[in-house]
């Protein structure tokens, strides 16, 4: 990792696993159970923590916080995970929380989905590839966004909700 990449002000755990070319800004702050692919850039004041992986060319933006224990009353500090793809966009003010033991342990986020000013993820939500949440949308706990859909601007999915454009009867094979 070298120095010119890494704002002095950014506070990084020694055990967190950056690639060479990973970009910190002032003030954030990385766990020591991180792990930050190549090419990805994290903006100032971001808080990531927890087991948390992020692919490669991620990008996430100021005041966004990632990784952190599930808002959950039932977390009693298990060892969870979040799990976020390739080539992301997280925006400013966008929570991510890693998942719980009583709902499969894993918060993920595929590839190529942009989560814009505000939005949130809850504990053990699985969002697939190319999800789009527009400003202030939110997915509560266990929620599944299959790939290429859209959740527009203030939107709340409901906590076991399943979304997806595979149930069309024309993706399925079925008529109507």
């Amino acid at each position: 990792m070298t120095m010119e990449r890494i704002h002095e002000t950014a506070l990084i755990d020694p055990a967190a696993q950056l690639a060479d070319d990973v970009e910190i800004g002032a003030f954030s702050i990385i766990g020591p159970q991180v792990r930050i692919g190549p090419g990805s850039r994290i903006g100032p004041h971001v808080v990531i923590t927890g087991r948390t992986t992020i692919g490669r060319n991620t990008r996430i933006f100021q005041f966004a916080s990632v990784g952190e224990d599930p808002q959950d009353k039932k977390y009693a500090g298990e060892r969870t995970y979040l799990e976020i793809g390739d080539r992301n966009r997280i925006r400013e003010h966008v929570t991510v929380n890693a998942g719980t033991a009583g709902g499969g342990g894993v918060t993920r986020i595929g590839n190529d989905c942009l989560l814009m000013a505000g939005c949130h993820v809850a504990h053990d939500c699985q969002l697939g590839d190319r999800v789009i949440m527009v400003n202030h949308a939110g997915a509560a706990g266990h929620c599944v966004v299959e790939d290429d859909v859209i959740i527009y601007s203030g939107a709340t999915i409901l906590g076991r909700v399943r979304l997806g454009l595979n149930w069309w009867p024309s993706r399925t094979g079925l008529s109507l």
